[in-house]
């Protein structure tokens, strides 16, 4: 018998299992990205571990097209206490605050505009928080990267006629990319 604090659905756990090298092989590009841009910094385990996060959640939002909760909760608390290790009170105050205004305005639009699903809500919120950790034209730069990447993406779907009327296109992938390229590039 197995026991894990995590209790994933099949589908997913099913993805993690049968993904678990393109999945790696994302981490260790995040990883060594922030390993070369941060270095040996107090808050290296929290983008580690962003790393191994985003990875996982874009695969699963590719092939499943939804972000589990069993992945996307447990990160608040973890990424949380992982970045209040560096000490630096303003820049944790920060991150808390950008992960609750990245998950409210993320549910707002899920609710009231469409397009944006409850999982891509749960996720906004330590996408926020890492981001929000280096700074607020962190944050806002890889919004922007993400939002404009996935309107590119839509439209050259509908040119080039692949797109239905019910078509998703999953927006994990967009934020969580955008999140990694701009930490990759500013540095922590």
């Amino acid at each position: 018998m197995r026991i894990s604090p995590i209790h994933l659905d099949e589908d997913t756990a099913g993805v993690l299992r049968r993904d678990r090298v393109v999945i790696g092989a994302g981490f260790a590009v995040g990883a060594g990205l922030f390993v070369w841009r941060v270095g040996v910094h107090a808050v290296l385990p929290a983008l580690l571990v962003f790393a191994l996060l985003a990875a996982a959640l874009v695969v699963c939002d590719v092939r499943l097209t939804r972000l589990p909760d069993p992945l996307t909760l447990p990160a608040y608390p973890l990424l949380a206490a992982l970045l209040a290790i560096p000490l630096d009170g303003a820049a944790y105050v920060r991150a808390l605050i950008a992960a609750a205004a990245m998950f409210v305005g993320h549910f707002l639009l899920a609710l009231f505009v469409g397009g944006i699903g409850l999982g891509d809500a749960k996720a906004a919120g330590p996408v926020g928080m890492v981001l929000g950790w280096v700074s607020w034209a962190a944050l806002v730069q890889a919004m922007v990267i993400a939002y404009v990447c996935v309107g590119v993406y839509a439209i050259g779907l509908a040119v080039a006629r692949r797109a239905t009327r019910g078509s998703v296109v999953p927006f994990g992938p967009f934020l969580l990319g955008a999140a990694v390229l701009v930490l990759a590039v500013t540095g922590a």
